[in-house]
């Protein structure tokens, strides 16, 4: 339920996305082809089109349109309605001045649909607010703390850091970052990483955070790992020890892994073992400047096992589904789709 919930939020927010660009497309832009290609990839896009597209419909009782644009053949009836409304302040009668009057219907609506638009978008706005460091997709770099320690972000991630004089405290807000703690024994460095609080002083580690799962690594030292608001004892990891949590269940395991597999996307690779085909991909999208869409649910649950270059976000979706009979169709430079049709 929650893999469900997620698509559909990221799905929501794509098509948000869509309007505000369509809208300030210049007219013959090769944007409302790409636009188009979106739309006809599959019916969960269509079907998110619709419920931003209705958001935006209701905003129009309480506020002035914007200039329309050329749809080109995109359904007429999917593209933003927003009514054509007079000033507040003027009548169309007499050209006078009047009063602003709203009636409460009217502000019960802009009340909603102002909700509507803060959940498609607040997840978004949050982490850009929230963020003191981030990376866009496809980007990676390295953050020198005050302390000496070193972060390393991955693809579209985002952390925000405290260091302070009595502790040492950073929040994972996206993606997948990379520790070198310092030692400071006077200052204990605390990482947040949903759904896992990890305790260190000097040490190396990986975490990696999705939609399914939180999964901390640790290749050098020793660091405590506990389910965040939990009152359970934390787990002691030693090197090429993994914990697990899973957002779904909630179940927490600890596994083995391989030392050279731990942070192996800072050397522009990452290996897989058992991951399903979706999860594979929400990791590649990450490194991917296209976004990436996966219609056919019956491939997203096959699982995958292997080693695949970061570097070349097409190539390590073509290896990913090839196995399973799945393509890897281009229709822009923006747009990647990925079935067995």
């Amino acid at each position: 339920m929650a893999a469900k919930h997620d698509r559909e939020h990221r799905l929501l927010e794509q098509a948000t996305g869509w309007i505000l660009r369509l809208e300030r497309a210049p007219q013959g832009s090769a944007l409302f082809d790409e636009f188009k290609a979106w739309l006809a990839a599959c019916e969960q896009n269509r079907s998110a089109w619709e419920r931003a597209n209705k958001t935006w419909t209701m905003l129009g009782a309480v506020k002035p349109a914007y200039d329309q644009k050329v749809w080109g053949d995109a359904d007429p009836h999917l593209k933003p309605r927003v009514a054509h409304t007079p000033a507040p302040g003027f009548s169309r009668r007499s050209g006078a001045a009047r009063k602003p009057y709203r009636r409460p219907v009217e502000i019960a609506v802009a009340a909603v649909v102002a909700a509507c638009l803060l959940w498609i978008a607040a997840p978004a706005i949050l982490i850009a607010i929230r963020a003191d460091y981030r990376t866009a997709a496809g980007h990676t770099e390295p953050i020198w703390m005050a302390d000496g320690s070193v972060v390393e972000l991955g693809g579209a991630s985002a952390i925000k850091a405290d260091i302070g004089t009595t502790e040492r405290r950073v929040t994972l807000l996206a993606g997948e970052v990379f520790f070198d703690v310092a030692t400071d024994t006077r200052r204990p460095f605390v990482v947040d990483a949903q759904g896992v609080e990890i305790k260190v002083h000097g040490t190396a580690f990986n975490i990696q955070a999705s939609s399914t799962s939180t999964k901390v690594a640790l290749l050098r030292g020793s660091i405590e790992a506990r389910p965040a608001g939990k009152d359970k004892p934390s787990d002691v990891l030693k090197p090429g020890q993994m914990v697990v949590v899973d957002h779904v269940t909630g179940n927490v395991s600890i596994e083995s892994v391989s030392l050279e597999e731990i942070g192996s996307w800072r050397e522009g690779k990452v290996f897989l073992s058992n991951a399903t085909v979706e999860s594979a991909i929400e990791l590649i999208q990450r490194y991917s400047s296209a976004s990436i869409l996966l219609p056919d649910r019956s491939l997203a649950g096959r699982k995958v096992s292997g080693l695949f270059d970061l570097r070349d976000p097409d190539r390590a979706l073509a290896g990913l589904v090839e196995p399973f009979g799945g393509k890897v169709r281009a229709l822009t430079p923006f747009v990647r789709i990925v079935s067995r049709l």
